[in-house]
């Protein structure tokens, strides 16, 4: 066979198999149709662990693609024109969609940079299937939402912002606002604007931050302390004014510092065992001090240079400000008799509790907040109840200062009291819905906290 005949033979192959990969592509671009009128949460794990291995692969095979179409026609000609002819500017963007949906911002990123298709498949691929996917993976589905209205550069950020959560996600976050609707201070779910997306203008400056507070910083403004008669007391939303992130009000004094000095660090025998919040300090959501409170008549204040508290975390002293302003500016708040119930009674089942992590709720309990006054009072809030519940109730763990033993303990709620029953009947009695959440967690000593009895 002479060369003209090679070369006959090798065009009629290369003919076939680009007409059998002109087949391919009507197929895979039938599939990615349908697959992207299809709703995100309808697709389990085990399926996108199959598409994710299938891109992976695919995305190498079309790399190696681009190398060689390039190589080669950068040898057999000069001409731009033709050499555009088989670029991979020029593969069809329906089966390069698959890629998109499935890819880190990375790869995204660098295909948008390499072919023309690419950036117009992107778009209905972003909005419609990855950045939903994206919400629902971080536990945010009705919880948040991004505005239909966003530019395709800020569906983008939307993107990454959603898919950066570091180490906890958008946990602490989304239990924050499902707090937060559940006092009446906002609507899930909140909805993401482009305005809210410009408080970080670059992806440096989101992460810059511990993750809650890059978070928060993007839905505070949409929880409201409002009031039943429609009053409002400002807003959850926290500032970055240079070097410093402020809480509720853009000004000095209400400044939050991460990762504060403790008030009693050498105290003997901290009422938490070994002091929780260096020992169980989280980076994304660190020990945060504050000086910020509530005054009756006044409104948010701060207390003087040597008071406030530090909480635990940032999302603990979130959810410390939903509750002050519940109690002290809604209030309609009842509270069982406070019980003094030595650490080690019934097996050290209370000691237990206070030698946890505070980052753990009880068994039954939907959250927990933690902090350390200047005083040396040390507090522990657990939740009892969840959005689901028609009322709000916690649990209460204070310890004194200069009594690290006595740990006491009080249920409080807005449960309307059962119709028919005395008041000075026992709170059990009162609140029975109540008074039946934290029996649970409180385990052996729950007798001595809501029946009265004897240790």
């Amino acid at each position: 066979m002479d060369l003209v005949e090679t070369r006959m033979v090798a065009l009629r192959m290369q003919e076939q198999q680009l007409a059998q990969f002109r087949r391919n592509q009507e197929k895979v671009n039938a599939c990615i149709e349908r697959l992207t009128q299809m709703d995100a949460g309808a697709m389990t794990p085990q399926m996108l662990d199959t598409i994710n291995r299938h891109v992976a692969t695919e995305s190498d095979r079309l790399a190696q693609l681009a190398d060689t179409l390039d190589a080669t026609i950068a040898l057999t000609t000069h001409r731009r024109t033709q050499a555009r002819r088989l670029h991979l500017y020029d593969l069809p963007a329906r089966p390069l969609s698959v890629i998109i949906a499935q890819s880190d911002l990375t790869a995204i990123a660098r295909f948008k940079s390499t072919a023309r298709p690419v950036t117009n498949a992107l778009r209905p691929i972003a909005r419609n299937l990855r950045l939903p996917m994206a919400i629902e993976r971080a536990g945010l589905s009705g919880v948040m939402q991004f505005d239909d209205q966003l530019s395709h550069s800020d569906v983008m950020k939307a993107m990454w912002v959603v898919e950066e959560g570091g180490e906890g996600g958008w946990r602490e976050v989304g239990g924050t606002l499902r707090l937060a609707e559940h006092g009446g201070y906002c609507q899930l779910p909140v909805t993401v604007g482009a305005a809210n997306l410009q408080t970080h203008a670059t992806k440096g400056d989101f992460l810059a931050l511990p993750c809650v507070f890059a978070q928060w910083m993007l839905v505070g403004r949409h929880v409201a302390f409002r009031r039943p008669n429609g009053q409002q007391d400002g807003t959850l939303e926290l500032f970055r004014h240079n070097n410093e992130i402020r809480a509720i009000r853009n000004e000095p004094n209400f400044t939050m510092a991460i990762d504060p000095p403790l008030f009693l660090p050498n105290r003997p025998v901290h009422p938490f065992s070994q002091h929780p919040f260096t020992h169980h300090a989280k980076p994304h959501d660190p020990p945060v001090g504050s000086r910020i409170l509530w005054q009756q008549g006044v409104g948010w204040g701060t207390a003087g240079a040597n008071g406030g508290a530090v909480s635990t975390s940032a999302s603990s002293m979130l959810k410390g400000l939903l509750l002050f302003h519940r109690v002290l500016a809604v209030g309609v708040i009842s509270h069982s008799p406070t019980v003094a119930v030595e650490r080690s009674v019934r097996g050290g089942h209370l000691d237990r509790i206070m030698t946890r992590s505070p980052h753990t709720a009880l068994n039954g309990c939907s959250g927990v907040t933690t902090w350390e006054a200047a005083s040396g009072r040390c507090v522990q809030l657990h939740f009892l109840t969840t959005s689901d519940d028609p009322f709000i109730a916690w649990m209460s763990f204070n310890i004194s200062p200069g009594n690290n033993q006595d740990v006491h303990v009080t249920i409080h709620t807005t449960e309307a009291p059962a119709a028919g029953v005395p008041q000075d009947a026992p709170f059990a009695q009162r609140f029975p819905l109540t008074a039946a959440k934290p029996r649970r967690a409180l385990g052996p000593i729950a007798a001595i906290v809501l029946d009265g009895q004897t240790p």
